[in-house]
């Protein structure tokens, strides 16, 4: 599912929609939010104005698409209501929900906000102008749902012909204690079992002593997607600062995962690396 606004960067996003649809073999569903008409009558008309008018923009949208990809099912709707609630209800029956970035503009902004947080699939935030031929990074902490996250990562990086670059960082006040170690022998071995049903994928794992927020900042540079997890948590809370961090800054896209995991033990607090938002919801089915 593409949500269009009628800007040239969710035009764009629609165009990276239609390419992950057919990665994914789902049809695409264009989505456009209006908000409701008040009871002024001027109003009304005035919406019924627009409603046409979008519906128009919509299916010019879908049929430049088909007419790129013409084995492709693209179909468009207009819904009414607030953008963001909307597009979290019609993420129940997506498979992927696909955002241009000026949605996010220099802060977060209401609509991906609310989508990163309650958004019943992943969430890909297409960052136009950058589509390099780099690898697919993903960005680990290696609590509960890691092989999952793994898993999404690597089946991204096989359908985009991509390296994968899995990132773990840690900070401790006990850089000796061997945690760091144990969590390389962790991953190498979860990475190994990634790349045995997948043919041909080629993996680098880098593991250091560091923040995780700054490891996979210079990971993305050159990059065609930023990969990270998201937990379930209520509606209201907000993402960690390295996740939010992260969101803003990363110079290519971004698929948000969502992950379902326990809670940390105590002695390693929620998103102690930075490794991604740490709230968040589950997943589930169409582009």
């Amino acid at each position: 599912m593409a949500a269009v606004d009628g800007s040239p960067a969710s035009g764009a996003a629609a165009h990276a929609a239609a390419r992950t649809a057919r990665q994914l073999s789902a049809p695409l569903e264009l989505v456009r939010v209006l908000a409701l008409p008040s009871e002024d009558p001027v109003d009304e008309r005035g919406s019924g104005v627009a409603l046409h008018t979008a519906a128009g923009e919509l299916d010019v949208l879908r049929r430049e698409l088909v007419a790129v990809a013409p084995d492709l099912a693209v179909t468009a709707v207009v819904r009414r209501g607030r953008a963001g609630d909307e597009l979290v209800e019609a993420s129940r029956t997506a498979e992927r929900i696909v955002l241009g970035e000026h949605a996010a503009g220099r802060g977060l902004g209401s609509v991906i906000d609310l989508l990163v947080r309650r958004a019943h699939c992943p969430v890909l935030l297409h960052r136009r102008g950058r589509r390099p031929a780099g690898g697919v990074v993903v960005g680990l902490d290696c609590l509960p749902g890691t092989d999952a996250l793994l898993d999404a990562a690597a089946d991204e990086a096989v359908a985009r012909g991509a390296v994968l670059h899995v990132v773990h960082g840690r900070t401790s006040r006990r850089p000796g204690s061997g945690v760091l170690d144990a969590e390389r022998a962790l991953l190498e071995g979860l990475v190994s079992r990634a790349q045995l049903p997948r043919p041909g994928l080629v993996v680098h794992l880098q593991v250091r002593h560091e923040g995780a927020g700054s490891l996979l900042l210079d990971a993305a540079d050159g990059a065609q997607l930023l990969v990270l997890g998201r937990r379930p948590s209520p509606a209201e809370r907000r993402s960690s600062g390295t996740g939010t961090t992260l969101l803003l800054r990363a110079p290519c896209s971004l698929l948000l995962v969502a992950v379902e995991r326990a809670a940390p033990p105590a002695d390693r607090p929620d998103d102690p690396d930075g490794v991604g938002p740490p709230a968040l919801p589950a997943a589930a089915g169409r582009a």
